[in-house]
Parts: structure tokens; C-alpha cells; sequence
């Protein structure tokens, strides 16, 4: 099924379209899913929530361009995962961290390949996971991620800085034991 039938068989509330959507689609939406989740099995229940909700609001979807289809279903992820969270009312983990040397050896850089970002990027404490997806994948400033997440713009960017000195932080392990 190409994504225009894909679409209009959603408008129609077709369950077929839906099984080919949820097939052609959940891997790119549950690594988003990943991101914001606390666990695996957090990830599948957001992931489940916001197909239900993508089905339900397709309809209301304006456009037939794959690229934007796909950048709204993400965002609904986004915005499942983090209203989740909301309801929960987790409070922000916050970790001591270690200094990092700003000035590390570039070379660890380019010894990690997605996996292992991705791997550390999964890693990070709840609350600099958030913060750090939004702002340094989603492109979301302080203020709309304060706004969000029903933070203080300060702790946005504290968590980010956190965030980004935790990566640092396993990027020069990584290296050492990659270069030992």
C-alpha cells in the first residue's frame, strides 16, 4: 500500500489502512517513543497511545505529504509521552556528574556509531532525557520546553547542561576503553 491509499483508507476509519500505517511506521515513531519514555514498556504504551490517537485524528490531518504526515505523527508521540508523564507527575531526577574535560579527544567522536549515541542518549535520567530530546533533536527552545513539561525555563537549560556533560562524560569512557 503506497501512503495516499494508506491515508485515505485512515479517513475512511478503515482498520486495513491502520494495520499498514502501524506496520510501515512504528519503528521510526517507537525510537521517538524510546526517547521520552522512563522504560522499554513505557515506550510501547506511549507508542500504542498515540497510534489510537493518530487514528482517531487523521481526519482532522490537512495536507498529503508524507514528510508532514510523519513530522505530526511524531509529534504526537512527543506530546503522549510527555502528557503521560505530566499525569504521573515524576519528579525531575537529578544526578550528581562528574566534570568533564570540555577539550576531550575529538577522536572519540568518530568512534561511535548511532547505536551508541543512541544507546547513551537512552540512558540519561528521565528529565535530561526530555530536555535534551527537545532541544537538541526537536529544535524546541527553554521556554516552550519549560512550558511542556510544566517546568522552570532555568531547569530546562540546567538539565540540558547536565544532560549534555552526562554525554561527555560516557563519550571520554567510551573512548577510553575503545582506544585501551
Amino acid at each position: 500500500m503506497n501512503f495516499a491509499t494508506i491515508i485515505s483508507g485512515l479517513r475512511r476509519k478503515d482498520h486495513a489502512s491502520f494495520k499498514e500505517l502501524v506496520y510501515c511506521y512504528s519503528s521510526r515513531l517507537m525510537t521517538v517513543a524510546q526517547i521520552y519514555a522512563r522504560t522499554a514498556e513505557d515506550s510501547k504504551d506511549i507508542l500504542q497511545d498515540a497510534f489510537i490517537i493518530i487514528f482517531r485524528k487523521t481526519e482532522n490531518f490537512v495536507g498529503d505529504e508524507e514528510s508532514a504526515y510523519l513530522a505530526w505523527m511524531k509529534s504526537i508521540v512527543r506530546n503522549t509521552a510527555i502528557s503521560r508523564y505530566q499525569r504521573m507527575k515524576f519528579s525531575n531526577e537529578l544526578y550528581g556528574v562528574d566534570y568533564v574535560d570540555p577539550y576531550s579527544d575529538p577522536e572519540a567522536y568518530t568512534q561511535l556509531g548511532e547505536k551508541e549515541i543512541m544507546k547513551m542518549v537512552l540512558s540519561l535520567p528521565d528529565g535530561y532525557r526530555q530536555v535534551f530530546a527537545l532541544y537538541a533533536i526537536e529544535g524546541f527552545s527553554h521556554k516552550e520546553i519549560a512550558d511542556q513539561l510544566d517546568i522552570k525555563e532555568g531547569t530546562s537549560r540546567s538539565q540540558y547542561v547536565r544532560a549534555r556533560k552526562m554525554l561527555q562524560h560516557r563519550i571520554a569512557e567510551y573512548s577510553k576503553i575503545a582506544t585501551s
